[in-house]
């Protein structure tokens, strides 16, 4: 049985977290929930697990309590932190275009967008549903009934949705390189692009930000991931040819209270001496921006 994903913050919700998974596996079954006290192995990669889990499952709850929003470190407030564990969570749900639901616990209130970094900002146009202990059980029951509505019906059409999509912009991208001349005869194989890289990107709306760039090779697959808007995104339709690597990634856009819209980053790379040239095109649904061109260095 496919998986809901539980995010929550330990400091903030574990007990009602806890409670909340065992009353989903009891009225779902074992093994429907992804909780990580329960199912990340001692001295396994933290991060990478929550990653491979948010991928497979159908559904994310995010846990929210009474400190979720202003939980602070010494650094300061934790979600300010790119590389706080709860922020990368819901980043990466929110990239996934699936169903995302806040849970609210302890009394805790739904936080406005303007109070989120800009790439969660997004959950704040999710419905919000509200567990508490004087009706613990019927607001159980309408948590159950959102999640089978999702795993029984939307996911399915969803899913398909996105297939459709995905060939959409597969066949996007060989329209737009057959035209665009961005072919480079190299013998040099893809192996030259292995590890980590970083840009600082200005994109068109006044905002820079500094993006990172994974990519591993195994059995001659190139795999790994691409941020965009500061979101790691998995890499899709991926194509080694004439010495670049094209690929796609998809994030979602949001407007006001509209639905958000999905939107895909057309990304062909290549190795110029020891940096890495990146180009950029960002197809919306009613429109393509001009591509964006930059240079990322090795970390």
């Amino acid at each position: 049985m496919s998986k809901v994903f539980i995010s929550y913050r330990r400091d903030d919700s574990a007990g009602f977290a806890g409670r909340l998974a065992d009353a989903l596996e009891r009225r779902l079954g074992a093994d429907s929930v992804f909780r990580d006290v329960d199912d990340i192995s001692a001295g396994a990669d933290f991060g990478a697990v929550i990653e491979q889990a948010l991928h497979k499952v159908q559904a994310v709850l995010v846990v929210i309590g009474p400190r979720w929003l202003e939980a602070r470190d010494e650094r300061g407030r934790r979600l300010e932190d790119a590389g706080d564990y709860v922020r990368r969570e819901v980043e990466l749900a929110l990239a996934s275009g699936k169903p995302v639901i806040p849970v609210l616990v302890g009394g805790a209130t739904m936080p406005a967008a303007e109070a989120l970094p800009p790439t969660l900002r997004g959950l704040a146009n999710r419905n919000a549903l509200a567990l508490g202990d004087a009706g613990w059980n019927a607001d159980l029951v309408r948590l159950e009934t959102e999640l089978e509505q999702w795993r029984a019906s939307a996911a399915p059409r969803g899913a398909a949705s996105r297939r459709r999509k995905l060939a959409a912009l597969v066949v996007a991208i060989a329209l737009v390189l057959a035209g665009g001349g961005w072919w480079l005869r190299s013998d040099d194989g893809p192996h030259q692009l292995v590890g980590e890289w970083s840009a600082e990107v200005a994109y068109p709306w006044n905002l820079t930000l500094r993006e990172h760039y994974v990519f591993t090779l195994a059995d001659g697959r190139i795999d790994g991931t691409a941020s965009f808007l500061g979101v790691p995104r998995m890499l899709e339709a991926v194509e080694w040819s004439g010495g670049r690597l094209r690929f796609l990634t998809r994030s979602e856009s949001v407007s006001g209270n509209e639905a958000p819209r999905e939107m895909g980053q057309l990304y062909e790379v290549w190795r110029e001496g020891e940096t890495l040239r990146v180009r950029v095109q960002i197809r919306r649904s009613h429109s393509v921006d001009p591509p964006l061109e930059f240079v990322a260095q090795r970390q």
